[in-house]
């Protein structure tokens, strides 16, 4: 059967379980999660645009026309280009994700999948990416689980140190002593946020030297944690071209984490094997309160990562080390927390055509929040951030009201404000925002979730680079049919004898 033969063949069977779910549901066997979400999105997307290169001053790659744009001059040619914002377009998204749990064939044996519907509408549907793919299977495998060990085969996600990647193939836990587990994972690796294969047809839309063979993934780890003060993790990671005549990438890493009398230092290294690099190389220490006040450091070392079949690591990728100290006071009956946070960037030689200007090899960030709880059902936060780096710099507020309905949920009004400048590109003016959000329990099996919130952008200038104006809305249902692994419902009982 094709792969999607196969697919259909799955999405069908699924389908029709969600729909017997409310008889399959009263043995306790099958547990169906599903959420139904809907947006609604306004902006204005960039276009291309060229302008005369003699009608542009200065020299360089990047030059700025006399109304502010920023636009790219390549040498010999006639014109610059550059982009500038579109119409006003809106979409409205639409997602169904499923999430079926089935269980009761036996002990430890357990079958698990999460199918994903999507659509969009709207003036402008393909503005939503993916639109086209109306379903995807993004999980669906069958597992095998006891004390010492767990078998699972199907399509799966693996989350570590490295990140997320999900593959299809055969998963193995090994747990031989308390405290120690060893993972392993096999199969046909699959492209990370897209859930399709490397030669699949997604990703050749995106990417034009996509490639041209499948890739086989092979993954350890070893986790160890002999006491609740210490755990220490070992990673590696290999994908190769179908036919071994390549490699997409091959990465390593190593993590731990001590904990002593509130206090803990953790650390972690992340190399790429492939490129001969080192990826990140981070530790970072914690103090224990001290009159109700903890501090927390942290250095890092961070170069940017690409598998070996893209060909966006041919471009040098830029690394930096930092600096971080996280400041948190808390009061002792807990209704007022504060925090404070700043952070020092030194970025590596770019080699940059600068053109227009000079720029930074620096940055630095400051921040702070608080969160306070005059009464029980009340919560008052409000923040605010600065971050100034190579090219790009941003700073923004927000405040906040919520008010606590208990169990049934909350309902807010949050404000935000923010400025940004990027990739070397003015941004005028600043974006203001205000809108309300709230979640409501409507049974102890359905949850409503929603927002709505409108940007105003000010002071835009004559011809802006972006235009931030827009209406954002979010409805989300979160529902579930079944109970529990392991839960049991009470009998019902005969009503008492009238006498």
């Amino acid at each position: 059967m094709s792969r999607g033969g196969l697919l259909g063949f799955v999405i069908v069977g699924l389908v029709a379980l969600s729909m017997a779910a409310p008889q399959v549901a009263e043995a306790q066997s099958v547990r169906i999660t599903g959420s139904t979400s809907l947006r609604y999105i306004e902006m204005r997307p960039f276009v291309r645009d060229s302008v005369l290169a003699e009608e542009v001053g200065g020299a360089g790659l990047l030059r700025q026309t006399a109304d502010g744009h920023v636009v790219r001059c390549v040498a010999a040619q006639t014109f610059c280009r550059g982009t500038r914002p579109a119409d006003e377009v809106s979409t409205i998204p639409a997602m169904q994700d499923l999430e079926i749990s089935a269980w009761g064939f036996g002990e430890g044996i357990r079958a698990f999948a999460h199918l994903r519907g999507r659509t969009a509408w709207g003036g402008d549907p393909e503005l939503w990416p993916r639109a086209d793919d109306a379903f995807d299977l993004l999980t669906a495998y069958g597992e095998f689980n006891r004390e010492r060990f767990r078998v699972r085969a199907g399509r799966q996600w693996v989350t570590s140190g490295l990140g997320f990647y999900n593959f299809d193939g055969l998963g193995l836990t090994l747990r031989p002593v308390t405290g120690l587990a060893l993972e392993g994972q096999v199969g046909r690796s699959l492209v990370r946020g897209l859930n399709e294969q490397r030669t699949g047809g997604a990703l050749e839309a995106i990417e034009q030297l996509a490639p041209i063979e499948p890739g086989l993934m092979l993954s350890t780890q070893v986790r160890y944690r002999p006491s609740p003060r210490l755990s220490l993790a070992a990673l590696y990671h290999r994908d190769v071209r179908d036919d071994r005549a390549g490699l997409y990438s091959e990465l390593a890493r190593a993590e731990g984490v001590f904990r002593f009398g509130g206090a803990s230092v953790e650390g972690a290294l992340e190399r790429d094997l492939a490129g001969g690099e080192f990826n990140e190389l981070r530790l970072r220490a914690r103090t224990p309160p001290i009159r109700s006040t903890a501090l927390a450091a942290e250095v890092r070392r961070y170069r940017p990562y690409f598998e070996l079949w893209t060909i966006w690591g041919a471009f040098s990728p830029v690394g930096f080390d930092e600096g971080r100290l996280d400041l948190t006071w808390a009061r002792a009956r807990g209704d007022l927390i504060v925090r404070g946070e700043a952070s020092y960037r030194s970025y590596d030689d770019t080699g940059l055509d600068r053109g227009v200007g000079r720029f930074r090899t620096d940055g630095w960030g400051l921040g702070a929040n608080a969160s306070w709880s005059p009464r029980e059902l009340w919560r008052l936060e409000g923040g605010y951030r600065m971050e100034v780096g190579f090219g790009a710099a941003r700073s923004e507020g927000h405040g906040g009201v919520q008010r606590s309905l208990g169990e049934r949920g909350h309902v807010a009004l949050r404000g935000l404000a923010f400025q940004r400048l990027y990739e070397f590109r003015l941004d005028h003016g600043v974006v203001v925002g205000l809108g309300g959000e709230t979640s409501l329990r409507l049974t102890d099996r359905v949850q409503a979730m929603g927002s709505l919130t409108g940007y105003r952008h000010l002071d835009q200038g004559d011809r802006p680079d972006m235009d931030w104006n827009q209406l954002r809305a979010n409805l989300r249902l979160r529902w579930t049919v079944g109970a529990e692994p392991g839960v049991t419902r009470e009998p019902p009982t005969d009503p008492p004898e009238v006498p």
